[in-house]
């Protein structure tokens, strides 16, 4: 008998949690959040409200609402509640609250050269700090002389501020280098947010349902199974919380991401009209210039790399100078040989000319 209790408290228990899945699934096509007198509300087009007399959405963002009463959404203990106002709500003032409570996440991404790297960082860590803002990550490089290569510095920093103080913050730090680009960018998460919140609010529902029931559950099996399914609906309730704190870090605190550059001239921002002679005495007197740098750089930089030019001609004249003796004894042992050879010829050739002459030629007849 009890278990048969217990089982249909749980079917009741599972019904109204599916009433209020349906009711969450609304909210994501027919529902804005709304906020009025210091509360946080939403309307819906719900059939149920409609069909009370409910104030309507209409399709276009302007909000129209029926004359046949008044009601306003507030909350009730997390969940939402209806009640018959006397004074109706206008559009504007829907309108406004509608736009007052949207969760825009906003970014800056900005571009800066300076001529004095260090002195750029640390104004621009200060102006951080006086607008309550902080680093939320920074990576720098303080240059390099290595292999004679000079590298310039750089730094990306990310920083977090309040989102109420983002333009004042970033017409401020305009002025600590030469700007170059700068991009802003706006995600509108409300839609996101509402959802989220109420998916929560219908594991809370959910939860409220689970503890009635483990509380009545007298058998082993029923209470195993209720806690499992109270720590799933737990972990669901934990994780849209987590997910609602990341939105509002997001949205409380804009991000700004800053490319730092240390460069040996500034790229002019403005661009001058100039007139043909102006254009070819500057472009000559900049030519110049890059030439006679140019130049300059290449005889510091010679004199700077001597000994390594003395090291590898060094190293080229080694082996230069062995394969130049290798060849020379190789020619030298060819030379010999053939001289060998040669006095070898001559030879041969002086005893052929002494057996053919007239001597030798009498005396082989009188024989």
């Amino acid at each position: 008998m009890k278990n048969n209790k217990l089982i249909k408290r749980f079917t009741v228990a599972v019904a109204i949690f599916a009433s209020i899945s349906s009711l969450c699934a609304c909210s994501s096509n027919g529902t804005q959040a709304f906020s009025y007198d210091g509360g946080d509300y939403y309307y819906t087009n719900d059939a149920k409200y409609q069909a009370a007399g409910a104030p309507a959405i209409a399709a276009e963002p302007n909000y129209a609402y029926e004359e046949s009463a008044d009601y306003e959404y507030y909350d009730e203990g997390g969940g939402y509640g209806v009640e018959n106002l006397s004074a109706p709500i206008s559009e504007d003032q829907a309108t406004a609250s509608v736009a007052q409570n949207r969760k825009l996440i906003k970014t800056v991404d900005m571009s800066i050269e300076t001529v004095n790297f260090d002195e750029t960082i640390a104004n621009l860590k200060a102006r951080i700090e006086s607008y309550g803002g902080y680093i939320e990550n920074e990576y720098s490089f303080n240059g390099s002389l290595y292999n004679n290569n000079r590298q310039s510095k750089y730094a990306n920093i990310t920083v977090r501020v309040p989102e109420n103080t983002l333009d004042a913050f970033v017409n401020d730090v305009s002025g600590v280098g030469n700007v170059t680009q700068k991009t802003t960018s706006t995600s509108d998460v409300t839609l996101n947010y509402v959802d989220t919140e109420s998916k929560k609010q219908m594991y809370l529902a959910q939860q409220e349902s689970l503890l009635e029931l483990l509380e009545n559950a007298e058998n082993i099996e029923d209470i195993a199974y209720l806690t499992e399914q109270l720590t799933e609906v737990r972990y669901n309730i934990e994780s849209m919380e987590s997910t609602l704190r990341v939105y509002d870090d997001l949205v409380d605190f804009s991000t700004v991401n800053f490319n730092i550059n240390e460069v040996q001239v500034l790229t002019p921002t403005v661009i001058e009209e100039k007139t043909p002679g102006q254009e070819l005495k500057e472009g000559f007197k900049t030519s110049v210039s890059d030439v006679l740098v140019g130049t300059r750089n290449f005889f510091i930089k010679l004199i700077i790399d001597l000994p390594y030019i003395i090291r590898g001609l060094i190293c080229l004249a080694i082996p230069a100078l062995i394969i130049f003796v290798v060849v020379k004894i190789v020619i030298a042992s060819v030379k010999k040989k053939r001289k060998k050879e040669y006095e070898k010829y001559a030879a041969e050739k002086a005893d052929d000319k002494k057996e053919k002459t007239p001597e030798n030629g009498s005396a082989e007849n009188k024989q």
